[in-house]
């Protein structure tokens, strides 16, 4: 079985609290009675995406190096 990287940790740790967010902004969107503008994911998805291909490209070539 292959280490887990320290990149790989925070793609772990940033993927459940984006999950944690995005629970408590469903709450919050619940007593909101107007439109409701989401500026947050302009930020929180491109850095989830990076992460996530770079945790993905390791996995990859970890597995090519063997």
């Amino acid at each position: 079985m292959k280490k887990i990287t320290k990149t790989q940790v925070m793609t772990i740790i940033l993927i459940l609290g984006y999950i944690v967010w995005e629970i408590y902004v469903r709450n919050w969107a619940s007593t909101v009675s107007g439109p409701i503008i989401r500026v947050d994911i302009v930020i929180i998805y491109p850095i989830l995406l990076i992460m996530l291909l770079i945790s993905i490209y390791q996995i990859i070539t970890g597995k090519n190096k063997r």
